[in-house]
């Protein structure tokens, strides 16, 4: 008999802890209801035969009853509160708590008795009845959610760690949900699960993001794009601030996929930063994008926005096509570079450029620029940088040129080391990423946060002017939310410029004395190019200004006196062998010409040579200089400022070292070669001159000033 209790016991327990849980929960749920409902009749009816006696006591029972009804649903509905339950939840608690309430403190008053009672069992059984449905309907319609996406999730791709909360949707094909990582879990974790959610949901790559909270690392804010509202783009609205300053407030390029504005903060600190941030610093910044991906579009709408604003100026450097991808906005930019040996020209006169900003905001007081400082904030665009990036000027430059207001933003395809250097790279805080054939190439140019988020442009140009923006003012949580510029046309654009060369600030002199020959010889445009236009309309180059006087202590700066016969001079052996090689070549060219055809042909090795007749010329080797011809080395040197000073008005910017061996060689002073080298060393010490970097002018020298401007 014990063995027959004890085999029907254990074949009770073969339930499994899981069975009997759910057991316990159906009959809370199911029982629970009908449990109040009977068992308050008694506790009301016997409450009521106890107090009826003594109506004082009854009335203080009601009103006790009352109360504490009252206040055990305020606690109930505090408790849902915190346990962020839905609302549908909170209201089924409110009305059982109240209900519960008034029949117990009825019942106790007027006690359980014939149509009373049958008014309790009818409400009461009515209550219990929708608790069961609800119950039922509610419990199955949130499994079936749960089931279909996130306990799915949960049981496919290891997502138990990970509770779901608040999932909000803004209308705009946006769902943002906390996720708390639970039990150890960490957000890289989930992070490595997010290809796979994609999947699983069946998303594109890219649409589910994450940002991790910065005080609590098990707090996580998915955030899934169910749908692509930017597929029809947005209208450019026009200029953002038309006339303010460019360090009031930021610049408007695009919309973000929920709708928000894509806002840029050029300058660092704004007047009016309007939801963006900056903390104060200029980030130069990289735009990569295939080929058709939307950059060129992108960067027309920066020129223009700055275009209508006060207190900016803009260059251009487009060594490809400039009037094809700028031709519409040409005249907006102060400055236009179009080829490449203008371009390193360029990186290596905005070294003197940024040092005479640099001392005119010292002179201020100002460790960096800021509205209203009397100098223009520099944007430079630099179209196709691969045709540039590799210059050490180049990254030098992006080095000293934020203090002093300056932004550079380098547009290019592939931001790779063999097409920019990965010093330069590293000087662009802030990237934009369009469109690329390989998404993962983004991180080239946006921060780890970004691509930790999830930010993947993968989509090439098959979605021109989608992108990815990070740095520049734009929240972190931004970052790897995808945005599309502005839809606008090219007449548009040009109108806007157009408007706006009434409220340009011009270039400050300070700057446009410091590029120099560069600013003199420029050539600037006042009319746009479209469609139908003639090419070339409205080009004014601006003429060269008088020759500069010296100044009184100019010459100073290059006394012959200073130099020390003995002193050592660094001299490029390649270079020297050069320079020989063009003279030795200019002697055979002489021996090898026959000023009298036929008038040696009778001598032989036996014949002796007759002496030369007295009038007969003197043959002197190339550069050899009669005592009376010789000059001074101040003259020589006056000489050789003059030639280059001439050769600046006359717009020529690149020289080869014998070009001035008719001068240099005139010294009367032992040594000319080392006088020379001396001489050049010093011009190239003081940005003068510069040594050519590029291949076919190897040997040469860029002419970057005149040597007879003050200041260095």
């Amino acid at each position: 008999m014990a063995r027959r209790i004890s085999a029907r016991a254990k074949k009770i327990d073969t339930r499994t802890e899981e069975e009997q849980e759910s057991s316990k929960k159906a009959w809370v749920t199911y029982g629970g209801p009908w449990g109040i409902n009977i068992g308050g009749c008694v506790v009301a009816e016997t409450a009521h035969i106890l107090l009826a006696t003594t109506p004082a006591s009854l009335a203080l029972a009601a009103l006790g009853l009352a109360g504490t009804g009252a206040a055990l649903s305020k606690l109930i509905n505090h408790m849902d509160v915190k346990a962020k339950r839905e609302k549908d939840v909170r209201y089924l608690h409110q009305v059982n708590s109240i209900a519960t309430t008034a029949g117990i403190t009825l019942g106790t008053v007027v006690g359980l008795e014939g149509a009373t009672l049958g008014t309790w069992m009818l409400a009461g059984s009515g209550l219990c009845i929708a608790n069961h449905l609800w119950s039922a309907l509610h419990k199955k319609g949130a499994g079936e959610k749960a089931d279909g996406k996130w306990a799915k999730l949960e049981a496919e791709i290891g997502l138990a760690k990970y509770e779901l909360k608040e999932p909000k949707s803004n209308g705009k094909g946006t769902v943002v949900a906390q996720v708390e990582a639970k039990d150890g879990a960490t957000a890289d974790e989930f992070a490595r699960r997010i290809p796979a959610m994609t999947s699983a949901l069946k998303l594109g790559k890219g649409r589910v993001t994450h940002t991790v909270d910065d005080d609590d690392s098990s707090l996580i804010t998915m955030r899934v794009q169910v749908a692509d509202l930017l597929k029809e783009g947005t209208a450019w609205p026009g200029p953002s601030a038309f006339g303010a300053g460019f360090g009031d407030v930021p610049i408007n390029i695009g919309v973000y996929e929920d709708g928000e504005t894509l806002k840029l903060n050029l300058p660092g600190l704004l007047t009016d930063p309007q939801e963006v941030e900056g903390g104060g610093n200029v980030e130069h910044c990289i735009a990569q994008g295939t080929n058709g991906a939307g950059k060129t579009v992108g960067n027309g709408l920066i020129v223009t926005e700055a275009s209508t604003r006060a207190e900016v100026s803009t260059i251009i450097i487009n060594c490809s096509k400039f009037m094809q991808d700028y031709g519409h906005v040409r005249h907006a930019a102060d400055m236009i570079i179009t080829n490449e040996k203008d371009a390193r020209r360029f990186f290596k006169q905005l070294h003197t450029v940024i040092k005479a900003r640099g001392e005119y905001l010292a002179a201020k007081g100002l460790a960096k620029w800021k509205s209203g400082c009397g100098l223009n904030f520099l944007v430079i665009i630099g179209e196709e940088a691969a045709d540039f990036a590799d210059g050490d000027e180049y990254a030098k430059v992006l080095r000293t040129l934020r203090s002093t207001g300056g932004w550079f933003l380098s547009s290019i395809q592939r931001a790779t080391h063999d097409q920019m250097d990965t010093t330069a790279r590293s000087n662009h805080p802030a990237g934009m990423a369009y469109g690329l054939s390989d998404g993962a190439e983004a991180q080239y140019v946006l921060p780890p946060e970004a691509i930790d988020a999830g930010a993947f442009p993968g989509w090439g140009n098959r979605k021109p002017g989608y992108l990815y923006a990070a740095g520049m003012g734009i929240p972190e949580d931004r970052w790897a939310v995808t945005a599309r510029t502005y839809n606008v046309d090219r007449p548009t654009l040009a109108a806007a410029v157009t408007a706006g060369m009434n409220v340009r600030t011009p270039m400050d002199a300070t700057t446009a004395e410091a590029f120099g020959a560069l600013w003199t010889n420029r050539t600037f445009y006042t009319t746009p190019l479209l469609e139908g236009d003639a090419d070339g309309s409205g080009a004014f180059p601006q003429q060269p200004a008088a020759p500069a006087t010296p100044a009184a202590d100019t010459a100073s700066e290059y006394d012959a006196d200073e130099y020390e016969e003995d002193e050592d001079v660094e001299i490029d052996p390649d270079l020297l062998a050069k320079e020989t090689e063009d003279l030795d070549e200019e002697l055979r060219k002489i021996l090898e010409a026959d000023p009298e055809p036929g008038a040696y042909d009778h001598l032989s090795v036996e014949t002796e040579i007759e002496a030369p007749a007295a009038d007969a010329p003197v043959f002197q080797l190339p550069g050899a200089v009669a005592d009376e011809d010789k000059l001074s080395p101040e003259d020589t040197r006056d000489a050789i400022f003059a030639r280059l000073d001439s050769w600046v008005r006359e717009g020529k910017d690149n020289f080869e070292p014998k070009e001035l061996n008719d001068l240099w060689m005139r010294v009367n002073k032992k040594g000319a070669r080392d006088w020379w080298n001396r001489l050049k060393k010093q011009l190239l010490d003081d940005g003068v001159i510069a040594k050519d970097e590029s291949e076919e002018g190897y040997g040469s020298y860029d002419l970057i000033r005149s040597p007879l401007e003050n200041g260095n």
